[in-house]
């Protein structure tokens, strides 16, 4: 395959020979001559490494690589700073903020060309081992969570199953009614954990788990209530919500995605709940989308902000906590994908969360 190259170069004429240099030596390269352009180039281009002019108009070097460096997808992209100086507080900051290389103008080909071969080769190790740490950190923390997630729902549906069965033997329909309604709650929580594994595994692999998902009308006061239903019914602990909204229909998204989305994090504020207070969420229509805002008091002591949002990180902070911790991140790559927002505070025993996604009226 043919490395890609990303050059952002303001000084048209050295753009235009870099690139020519690039492609005699078997690169695909792509060029912009703004910052922003560049970033935006990055992400619609998807390069192997990029070339970035430090001296730009606008928005410069390390703004580019600042922005770039704030793209999960792009964190260990391989980026090598031109400078026409050899400064050694540009390099100093430079590298602060991740870059990996520099080379001072005028430079010769073979210095560029034999620079993007090394930094290739480093990133390509650079990879490996982090989609071996990848591997290892998935299956320690699936064994540490295996019990919770899925041993207690599965013995669960193994023991009420055997129960019902006895009672509708007997024809004690009515009793068994309880048992069953206990199985689909144990099911569903196992089918929620299945998902959200395999819906991690794909953005693990810049796959989008839901580039397929259908658009279409969701009533969203009334699967709000359905899922307070369901999950009130599975809880241990009681709770009450407390609903407030101006917006009824919903259009433009997908009933099953977005009933996973509400579920998870309803699940995620009614876990901890303080049954002394009701659970408060607030939807409503605010600038052409859609605000949500669920809010809780806690028992325990733990705290979370929107940057703690991670791959399994209950799973590595079990302190007042339990669970994969995938619920949120993977609502919160959802959110990226359809250009929303969300934001999560965990703190003095009140938990918040704030969800803003586009809408549409038709």
């Amino acid at each position: 395959m043919i490395p890609k190259i990303v050059l952002i170069e303001d000084d048209l004429l050295l753009a235009e020979n870099t690139k020519t240099i690039l492609e005699l030596n078997q690169f695909e390269c792509e060029v912009a001559h703004k910052g922003q352009l560049g970033v935006e180039l990055v992400q619609s281009f998807k390069p192997d490494l990029v070339v970035c002019d430090i001296m730009l108009d606008e928005v410069d070097g390390f703004e580019v690589l600042k922005r770039i460096r704030a793209i999960p997808e792009f964190i260990y992209l391989p980026f090598i700073f031109l400078t026409a100086r050899a400064d050694f507080w540009d390099k100093r900051k430079g590298m602060n903020l991740g870059a990996d290389d520099f080379l001072t103008k005028p430079f010769m080909s073979k210095d560029l060309v034999d620079t993007i071969h090394a930094r290739l080769a480093l990133s390509s190790q650079k990879k490996e081992t982090v989609g071996l740490e990848i591997r290892k950190n998935a299956v320690d923390v699936f064994y540490h969570i295996s019990s919770h997630e899925y041993l207690t729902p599965l013995n669960g549906i193994v023991n009420l199953s055997k129960m019902a069965i006895e009672m509708l033997q007997n024809n004690q329909v009515n009793e068994a009614l309880p048992l069953m309604e206990g199985i689909s709650i144990s099911g569903n929580r196992i089918l929620r954990t299945t998902r959200k594994l395999l819906w991690y595994n794909q953005l693990s692999n810049n796959n989008n788990p839901w580039r397929n998902a259908t658009s279409g009308t969701v009533n969203i006061l009334s699967l709000q209530q359905q899922i307070y239903a369901v999950l009130k019914k599975g809880s241990a602990m009681p709770f009450e919500f407390s609903f407030k909204s101006n917006i009824n229909i919903l259009y433009g998204y997908d009933e099953v995605l977005l009933e996973f989305v509400l579920t998870e994090l309803y699940q995620n504020i009614i876990q901890y709940a303080n049954p002394a207070h009701k659970v408060y969420t607030d939807t409503r229509l605010e600038n052409n989308h859609l605000l949500m805002i669920i809010r809780n008091h806690y028992n325990g002591n733990y705290t979370v902000c929107t940057e703690d949002i991670k791959p399994f990180f209950q799973a590595h902070n079990s302190k007042d906590m339990n669970g994969t911790g995938l619920g949120l991140y993977i609502i919160q790559e959802w959110v990226r994908t359809v250009h929303g927002k969300m934001e999560v505070s965990a703190q003095n025993n009140l938990f918040e969360i704030i969800l803003k996604i586009p809408v549409s009226n038709f």
